[in-house]
């Protein structure tokens, strides 16, 4: 793939080197938050403000489908990376005022989020156009590494570092991440075409769109409840590390989802796609995975914990490659920017919605209780995947 398509592999190399900037500065933060307050809603608060400007998506929509997305994959690493510098400057002001410390913070983490809102959208909808149908999958499985997989590793190995690097070395590590990024996207090639939009419904097109295709409708909606349940996961894995030990067994919690979701995205998918269709694989997945997380809340070992987070994301790593190809070919390719920004729109801040309610309600629900939740629910949204009957027999020729 990385040879057969040259813009892929520039999208793809700088997509990854992004999100190890992006989970680098995720960790960071979370630990610094919770350092400094000793408070789970203030990390609650954090996750809000990262998801919470997702909610304006759709606004952005039709300007993404008319405009080089090259160029705009550039501007919105640029922005990040101010943002980054913001952050750091209020971390250097914690000894001075811890308030305004954390003002700034907040602050710098809304902007990153509002301008970077978009990232996901514009890769979206770039992939299709230089990339040949038949070759989705293959791409997404690239991608979800590049997205998911590799995004958890380095989630995991900063937990790692902050046991031996100050909080500042790390963030221009982040930095140096995004510039590279930066000179990655402006190695692409592709010369877009922009179709003429004008002749398009309004605002809400995007959003009408999903409401009237029930393949998309249903993984929008089931997007959207998955996500409610991970903000609350990310709240949770915190006070899970915590309660059972320290950073280092943090590191290892997330360690343990970060590889087995790049070999979900990679060896199990590979595997899994070849004896099922995309439609099947997914919601297969989605309930394993759900049974999986839950079935931890009867462990008391560390090590096997560690293990069946493991093998639970080896399917999460499924459906992140299952999903993205779905969606791309139900949507016509003129109207993806629209519609993949309206779909993020719906499902992404109910991560911050979750990470509110969780880390409101953390003092009450115990973490075992919480997985059982999670399982519960998880099922749910398999059983919302399984019943439309399209999506369950999806497949792309």
């Amino acid at each position: 793939m990385l040879r057969k398509y040259k813009d892929f592999n520039h999208l793809f190399l700088g997509r990854l080197i992004s999100n190890c900037g992006d989970s680098i500065y995720t960790i960071v933060l979370s630990w610094y938050v919770l350092e400094t307050t000793n408070s789970a809603w203030y990390v609650g608060l954090l996750n809000f403000l990262i998801f919470i400007p997702n909610t304006f998506s759709f606004i952005f929509g039709k300007k993404i489908d008319s405009s080089p997305k090259k160029a705009l994959l550039v501007f919105l690493e640029f922005a990040q990376l101010l943002a980054v510098l913001g952050i750091i400057l209020g971390i250097t002001l914690r000894s001075t005022n811890t308030n305004l410390s954390l003002a700034i913070i907040f602050i710098a983490v809304f902007l990153a989020s509002t301008v970077g809102l978009n990232t996901y959208t514009v890769q979206d909808a770039l992939v299709p156009k230089i990339v040949s149908t038949k070759d989705l999958a293959k791409a997404e499985m690239y991608m979800s590494v590049a997205y998911n997989g590799t995004e958890y590793v380095f989630t995991a190995i900063s937990g790692f570092l902050l046991s031996i690097l100050s909080y500042i070395p790390l963030l221009l590590i982040d930095v140096l991440t995004f510039l590279s990024s930066i000179l990655l996207f402006r190695k692409i090639s592709f010369k877009e075409k922009i179709e003429n939009t004008s002749e398009q419904t309004g605002l809400l097109s995007g959003l009408h769109f999903i409401w009237k295709n029930k393949v998309v409708f249903s993984i929008t909606l089931g997007g959207a409840i998955s996500n409610f349940l991970f903000g609350g996961f990310n709240v949770y894995q915190l006070l899970i590390a915590k309660d059972v030990g320290n950073s280092t067994f943090y590191g290892l919690l997330v360690s343990a989802c970060a590889v087995g979701t790049l070999l979900g995205t990679t060896v199990a998918a590979n595997f899994v796609l070849k004896k099922l269709n995309l439609g099947k694989a997914f919601w297969i997945a989605t309930a394993i995975f759900g049974i999986g997380i839950g079935s931890s809340a009867m462990v008391h070992s560390r090590f096997v914990l560690l293990l069946i987070w493991f093998v639970s994301c080896l399917f999460l790593g499924v459906t992140h490659v299952a999903q993205k190809p779905i969606l791309q070919t139900e949507i016509p390719t003129e109207n993806l920017g629209e519609v993949f920004s309206a779909f993020y729109t719906v499902t992404i801040p109910t991560l911050a919605i979750g990470s509110l309610v969780f880390g409101y309600i953390a003092k009450f629900l115990t973490w075992r209780l919480f997985l059982v939740l999670f399982t519960f629910s998880f099922l749910l949204v398999s059983l919302l995947y399984f019943s439309n009957q399209k999506l369950r027999e999806y497949a792309i020729s």
